[in-house]
């Protein structure tokens, strides 16, 4: 870990909600990550190794008690500037061993984190908590210190337990269709698991970001995030080809029990015959393959990528919202 072990606490009722920071190794820090069903990618190790190699952040690990019992985690992610000032991330976390915990116990954790990171001059926190959209979130968010500063985090979630004829069944009608037309297309699939043809989707992406209009993910820390994912036999990139011709690629990450679908492209006789389609569902049956029992489809957005959000709603899983961006 990277600083010797302290603990913060805060009372709640008759016990006590306390944060153990950089306690144990990493493996044991991997361990209590691998538990959570629905764990996030800025929250894996991987991630931290990446941001610390492309911007300079460092990563503090903290396992959160109920009393005495473990209940969630946080990775939280700094880097200095001039000695002076301090720039603290702390997205898609905390992260809840047995769901989101009750209100009260959810704003002794909060409390615990502003204390640790308050937000001023010197010292400036992004904070995007895995935290559920609801005035009663707002409000314990609120009572802590935070202040928003912009939307949260929107995703749909698939559930990959069922098999893979139930999970198919779940799918819109209209996906289905287009996903059997895409399998008589003739298309072959390469399925790519240490991603070497990233550098070839990532100059898709970045042209395709340039046509689209939307901030393409590609760049150092992808390719960082990929060679410190690979390291734990967690990366998936799968090519759809017509031909010799790429037609559709996705890049994926695997994370403890889940997996984040990060990079999409398609050509446009990809588009023609809904290769993303194919590739995509080829990347469930892989996952499930590997152990994966969720798959965050890498986020919507409703009012300026409709199409997008409608695609991957197609795929049937449950659309959530975050509580939102706050310093």
């Amino acid at each position: 870990m990277t600083s010797p072990t302290m603990t913060a606490s805060a009372k709640i009722g008759d016990s006590a909600v306390t944060i153990l920071w950089n306690e144990g190794t990493v493996g044991d820090w991997g361990r209590h990550y691998a538990a959570i069903p629905r764990s996030t990618l800025p929250q894996s190790f991987g991630y931290a190794s990446a941001m610390a190699k492309t911007h300079g952040y460092v990563p503090r690990l903290g396992l959160i008690h109920e009393g005495e019992t473990p209940i969630g985690l946080v990775q939280v992610l700094q880097r200095r500037a001039l000695k002076l000032f301090r720039q603290t991330h702390i997205h898609r976390g905390p992260l809840w061993f047995g769901g989101t915990p009750a209100p009260d116990v959810v704003e002794a954790a909060l409390t615990l984190l502003r204390r640790e990171y308050p937000n001023h001059v010197f010292s400036r926190v992004s904070f995007l908590p895995e935290l559920p959209a609801s005035p009663e979130m707002a409000a314990v968010l609120e009572r802590c210190g935070f202040r928003r500063i912009g939307p949260g985090y929107q995703t749909v979630w698939i559930d990959l337990t069922p098999s893979l004829e139930a999970i198919r069944a779940r799918f819109a009608g209209s996906w289905r269709k287009r996903l059997k037309d895409a399998e008589s297309a003739g298309l072959v699939l390469d399925v790519d698991p240490a991603a070497q043809n990233l550098p070839w989707l990532a100059r898709q992406d970045q042209k395709q970001a340039q046509t689209k209009g939307y901030r393409s993910a590609s760049g150092p820390l992808i390719v960082r995030l990929r060679n410190a994912m690979h390291k734990a036999g967690g990366v998936l990139m799968i090519t759809a080809l017509a031909g010799k011709e790429p037609a559709a690629a996705a890049l994926l990450f695997i994370h403890g029990q889940a997996a984040t679908y990060q990079i999409g492209w398609s050509s446009e006789a990809g588009r023609k015959s809904n290769a993303m389609r194919l590739v995509l569902w080829r990347a469930i049956a892989e996952l499930k393959a590997r152990g994966v029992t969720m798959l965050d489809l890498g986020g919507i957005n409703p009012d300026d990528a409709p199409g997008v959000t409608e695609f991957k709603l197609g795929l049937g899983g449950e659309w959530v919202e975050t509580a939102g961006l706050f310093r």
